[in-house]
């Protein structure tokens, strides 16, 4: 039986696999297997699998297309490791040594159940230099201290970025925005111990036409998934939560009556509100301000 299970739940983007499988290959730990499963309609994955040259890889295609999350489960269920890698089609290894070093920073943390590292996000278009993320120290306070505050932020990151134990739990199906968050929360609900550093292991890679983009800007799927960490980890009651609650809901114009049913106070949601009002207005005078500025500056210089 393998130690680690990389597991990869793809849906098309073909040169995607390959450039993730060749920083599989590239490994200097190999006490691993690649599990592939397809939610592609068609064969252009399976062919750049095939190509792939990986001894211990097992490729499956889904009959019929399961979804995100629950092709995450699919390739989870199918793999035999001690430890879980996910890595999505879009991301791949930053360096020879990093699934050496996740493995690593895994076992020599005892009593931990997951892993992270920081990540080095790529723009695939191009247009942007690559930047690196990692968790800050204030950030790894708040979640040492009490795991649900992950509820504020996703301060572990992307899948990509965590290796765990295998656990039997699965990533839930209602989900699609937060379910990696909700994911860490349980994991951690139950053995609140995890492992990190901050120099990127994996990459991201990013544009705009990721699931991950659609869902930033659908406000029904963000009220609909916050709301239900709020309800399932029993946040109500704690300040910090529930104005983390109400920024979502203004954030994307949501009157109160939508999250009313949360148990959130109207007058807690009319101050962020009024709040948030003076913001938006303080940041248009700033900008019309530099603006303004902006002007009398050109038309000096000419």
């Amino acid at each position: 039986m393998p130690k680690v299970s990389i597991c990869i739940p793809a849906y098309g983007n073909p040169e995607g696999i390959k450039r993730l499988l060749s920083s599989v290959r590239e490994q200097t730990y190999t006490d691993y297997e690649v599990v592939v499963t397809d939610d592609s309609p068609d064969d252009a994955v399976e062919k750049a699998v095939r190509q792939a040259a990986i001894p211990a890889l097992r490729y499956y295609k889904n009959r019929t297309r399961l979804g995100a999350s629950a092709n995450w489960n699919e390739a989870v269920r199918r793999s035999e490791g001690a430890y879980i890698k996910m890595m999505h089609h879009d991301d791949w290894f930053a360096s020879p040594d990093s699934l050496f070093r996740f493995v690593s920073l895994l076992e020599q943390t005892p009593g931990s159940v997951l892993a992270f590292s920081g990540t080095r996000q790529v723009d695939l278009t191009g247009r942007e230099a690559p930047y690196e993320r990692g968790i800050g120290q204030e950030q790894l306070c708040l979640i040492r201290e009490d795991w649900r505050n992950l509820f504020l932020g996703n301060y572990i990151g992307a899948p990509s970025a965590v290796l765990y134990k295998r656990n039997g739990q699965e990533y839930a199906p209602e989900l699609t925005w937060l379910v990696d968050v909700e994911y860490y929360m349980r994991l951690l609900k139950e053995t609140p111990r995890f492992a990190c550093l901050t120099e990127p292991l994996v990459c991201i890679g990013v544009s705009e036409s990721q699931l991950t983009q659609q869902c930033r800007r659908d406000k029904d799927l963000n009220l609909y998934e916050y709301g239900f960490l709020f309800r399932e980890f029993f946040l109500l009651g704690n300040k910090a939560y529930e104005t983390k609650l109400i920024e979502v809901a203004l954030t994307y114009g949501i009157p109160y009556r939508m999250i009313a049913p949360y148990g959130i106070e109207r007058g807690a949601y009319a101050k962020a509100a009024c709040q948030k009002r003076r913001a938006d207005i303080r940041s248009l005078a700033g900008a019309a301000r530099r603006k303004l500025w902006g002007r009398k500056n050109n038309g000096e210089q000419t």
